[in-house]
């Protein structure tokens, strides 16, 4: 079923449409959150992180006025992905015993690693603030490493306007960090 069908089928009944919809992408963005969570999350938590994908794109997703549904799905998918695995990283604690505390290798930097991090976190929230479709071009090439023909296919536009609308995005963006003495 082609994504225009599944779009029609979610217009004439919410419960069909998520049917045919789940039915339809369940394997691509359960990819997407396994990419992210693995080596954190439990395969349970990967399979809930991924229906509450699908529940949240059935819940809010207008078909009459958002670009491509498959673009969208994989967009929610990796930030709420993230965002899990934000809170099960933050719920991860460590015991201090200092007869079994690790040892780290002094060549590593531990500093650098968590400011490395921070200006990550900082980088994906500015990305979010830019708004759709910037986000979603942005992370399409940059996180899937996608062209702007295929982000053009996925988001349906024209690769032109997506070119044109990544060099704004990113002037913008750059903008944003630098106002936060961020330099990448």
């Amino acid at each position: 079923m082609n994504e225009k069908e599944i779009k029609n089928a979610m217009q004439r009944s919410k419960s069909d449409g998520f049917r045919v919809m789940f039915d339809e992408y369940w394997s691509y963005a359960y990819t997407i959150v396994y990419n992210t969570l693995r080596g954190v999350a439990s395969r349970s938590d990967i399979e809930d992180c991924t229906a509450d994908v699908l529940s949240d794109v059935a819940l809010s997703y207008n078909a009459e006025r958002e670009g491509s549904l498959k673009a969208y799905i994989g967009t929610s998918a990796k930030r709420r992905a993230i965002d899990m695995k934000r809170s099960l990283s933050s719920k991860k604690k460590v015991p201090i015993d200092d007869e079994n505390s690790p040892e780290f290798p002094s060549d590593v930097d531990l500093e650098a690693k968590a400011e490395s991090s921070s200006i990550s976190a900082i980088l994906l929230n500015k990305i979010e603030e830019l708004g759709e479709p910037d986000s979603s071009i942005i992370i399409q090439k940059y996180f899937y490493d996608r062209n702007s023909a295929e982000t053009a296919r996925i988001l349906g536009m024209n690769p032109i306007t997506v070119r044109s609308r990544l060099r704004r995005a990113l002037k913008k963006l750059k903008a944003a960090l630098t106002d936060m003495d961020i330099t990448l």
